[in-house]
């Protein structure tokens, strides 16, 4: 083990969480075999800490260092490394990711951060972090929206492709209107993007099979009718077939020439 990472004892009170950064969510049986865990046997795993300047910011082992303050332990184990706030937030960011619980409205919070704030170059920070630029970008469009909308993110109330669609609507009010009405009727990622399309494009109306919704927000299917007589087909079993567009027209035409015919009949 090199010296940048040996372990040493360090006084939680000396440990700084970021106010930027990614935290991992816990169901509550895993929270409480975790507290049990520590009450019987300790903190073993040590965190991870950044030294910026004298200051000693936490990396990695939020719910280490809550629970030693919980349970009243003055010192804990830890791994101290030298860098910058900018090594902070990517390394952060690393962490999360490689465990798979990396929440992405917190990414994109610290994405916007160390692109914003700080001025760290958006492709430096995908290469570093091992994101596509491309999913950079919607992470940045999801930082932009409001906080009740990312905090339904960070719930898993709302789904994050979802909230990508929600985030080409310009007006705030219709955004969370949107996100609201999404995890009352728990709308799909593909609901999202119809609920979107149809507010930035009121006068085109949906094809029929699609989905529209009623003026509360409740999704809806557009019927299917037939093409010549108008009746609403059943969502399930055979509904249609193929034809081409020339025999659909003849078929239109004859269909039409027979009920013209059966609505004037010939005199006898």
């Amino acid at each position: 083990m090199s010296d940048q990472q040996k372990i040493e004892l360090v006084e939680t009170s000396r440990i700084v969480v970021p106010q930027q950064r990614i935290t991992s969510v816990w169901d509550p049986e895993t929270e409480r075999e975790f507290r049990d865990s520590i009450r019987a046997n300790g903190i073993k795993e040590p965190v991870r800490i950044l030294d910026v300047d004298g200051t000693l910011f936490l990396i990695d082992g939020l719910h280490r260092l809550q629970e030693a303050e919980r349970q009243d332990i003055k010192q804990i184990p830890a791994i101290i490394e030298k860098g910058t706030i900018e090594n902070l937030l990517i390394d952060n960011l690393i962490f999360n990711r490689q465990r798979g619980k990396s929440n992405p409205a917190q990414e994109a919070e610290v994405l916007r951060y160390l692109t914003d704030q700080r001025g760290f170059p958006l492709e430096t920070a995908c290469k570093q972090i091992g994101l596509s630029p491309d999913w950079a970008r919607k992470l940045l469009k999801i930082s932009s929206l409001p906080e009740q909308i990312k905090d339904l993110i960070k719930t898993g109330s709302l789904p994050v492709s979802g909230a990508i669609y929600i985030a080409d609507l310009e007006n705030p009010t219709e955004q969370i209107n949107v996100a609201r009405d999404a995890t009352t009727y728990q709308y799909t990622a593909y609901q999202i993007k119809a609920r979107v399309s149809q507010i930035l494009n009121p006068d085109v109306d949906p094809d029929q099979g699609e989905v529209t919704f009623t003026p509360n927000g409740k999704p809806t299917r557009v019927p299917i009718r037939c093409t010549f007589c108008g009746e609403e087909l059943p969502t399930v079993g055979k509904a249609y077939v193929w034809v081409c567009p020339q025999c659909e027209e003849l078929t239109h035409d004859l269909f039409k020439s027979y009920t013209d015919a059966l609505k004037h009949p010939p005199n006898p």
